[in-house]
């Protein structure tokens, strides 16, 4: 089965939160959290939310961190990080 993604933008931590919540019960095993710039804590404090609050038995099986580049005139790095969480 392939991992489902969530990305994570700008909303509050706890829609991420339960869409998270809602790909689990569809039977989702792995979910990977994805998000860029600033976007990094806000991607961090959803993994926390969902270990602390709804499941204690969720395990963070890997982070990933690295950067993108855009080229619109001229070239930028963004940072992101990759977090995939399971049950």
């Amino acid at each position: 089965m392939e991992r489902a993604t969530v990305i994570v933008g700008r909303k509050k931590a706890i829609r991420y939160v339960t869409a998270c919540i809602t790909l689990f019960n569809r039977g989702q095993r792995e979910i990977v959290l994805r998000a860029r710039g600033r976007n990094i804590e806000n991607c961090i404090r959803t993994v926390m939310l969902l270990k602390k609050s709804f499941y204690s038995e969720l395990k963070i099986r890997e982070i990933a961190i690295g950067s993108d580049v855009f080229e619109r005139g001229r070239r930028r790095y963004v940072s992101y990080m990759e977090i995939v969480v399971g049950r």
